[in-house]
């Protein structure tokens, strides 16, 4: 069993023992790499082509100005 002090050394926090399988040091995130950016943009593609979808289900003048400028 660790005393009070080997407890503060593992776990600044001072909240008791530290969680399974961690010392207690935090590691840094991991950088962000090409896949993480290519997801974001894809997802910011997706939500906003859901949004005019959704506009124009909805809105007969905003289909049609859609429509112009696709055709």
């Amino acid at each position: 069993m660790l005393n009070r002090n080997e407890q503060s050394a593992i776990n600044p926090a001072g909240d008791g023992s530290a969680p399974r399988g961690n010392s207690g040091i935090s590691t840094a995130p991991p950088p962000v790499t090409q896949q993480d950016t290519m997801r974001d943009s894809a997802t910011e593609w997706i939500q906003s082509a859901m949004q005019t979808s959704k506009q124009m289900h909805c809105n007969e003048d905003f289909r049609r100005e859609v429509a112009k400028r696709l055709f």
